[in-house]
């Protein structure tokens, strides 16, 4: 088993989801990234690990879980079991810079940049 380690947002995903508050087995091998869980789990044949869809490649291979397939459609649907969304949050309605930043993230050309990087479009 490879695990991100415990400061992980993605271990925390991981704990709540898959392991309902318990904790990883002590023989994890603990990984400070997801590129490096990326790099152990392709580099032994018997390992598995847990990663955001954007880190996946032609190294390793997502699993479906109970038919579902591990993909941007499934994950944006919710239909995924695993997915996990993120936020962006403001204090209160967001003007000037804010209010410019969140409507070209959620643009067209903003959400090229989101899967660009790995994550999921919103669209």
């Amino acid at each position: 088993m490879i695990s991100r380690d415990t400061s992980s947002g993605t271990y925390e995903s991981w704990q709540e989801k898959i392991l309902h508050k318990e904790r990883v087995s002590p023989r994890a091998q603990l990984q400070a990234s997801s590129g490096a869980v990326v790099q152990a789990v392709s580099k032994n044949r018997y390992a598995i690990g847990y990663i955001g869809i954007g880190y996946l490649n032609k190294s390793v291979k997502a699993v479906t879980v109970n038919g579902v397939v591990a993909n941007d459609a499934n994950a944006l649907k919710g239909t995924y079991p695993i997915a996990r969304p993120l936020y962006m949050y403001t204090d209160g309605e967001p003007g000037g810079t804010a209010g410019r930043y969140l409507s070209f993230v959620k643009g067209p050309e903003g959400q090229k940049i989101v899967k660009k990087e790995g994550f999921v479009p919103i669209r």
